[in-house]
């Protein structure tokens, strides 16, 4: 018993900042595929935080739509981690899951809408 806790701020583990609110007012729609009802919580070039009613199984794949005024991009990718973010009455229960893109998107041009890279093209 004689270690004393580390109160210290944990080591950052993210590859690549996250961008919420602001940041992604240039987003017009978000849509996750296959057809589940999700809200965008916040995106990194990397991955993507989302937020559902309904279970996301880690591993599964899926396909997030993103539409904004330069076009619609099509991410692949897989659920990384998936937890229960909160339960109301009213509502139920809400998920949150981590998604992990297969290729990085390049959020670092035009107020950080995504720009085409060799493994992502517009559809």
């Amino acid at each position: 018993m004689g270690r004393a806790l580390n109160r210290a701020r944990p080591t950052e583990r993210r590859h690549s900042p996250r961008r919420s609110g602001e940041a992604l007012s240039w987003i017009r729609e978000f849509r996750l595929r296959p057809r589940l009802d999700a809200t965008l919580v916040n995106l990194s070039e990397e991955g993507a935080l989302i937020e559902t009613p309904t279970y996301l199984c880690p591993g599964v794949r899926t396909f997030i739509h993103l539409a904004g005024p330069s076009g619609v991009w099509r991410v692949s990718g897989q659920v990384a981690r998936s937890w229960v973010a909160s339960i109301v009455i009213e509502h139920g229960v809400r998920y949150r899951g981590a998604l992990r893109f297969d290729r990085q998107i390049d959020l670092s041009a035009r107020g950080s809408e995504p720009v085409p890279t060799r493994a992502h093209s517009r559809s």
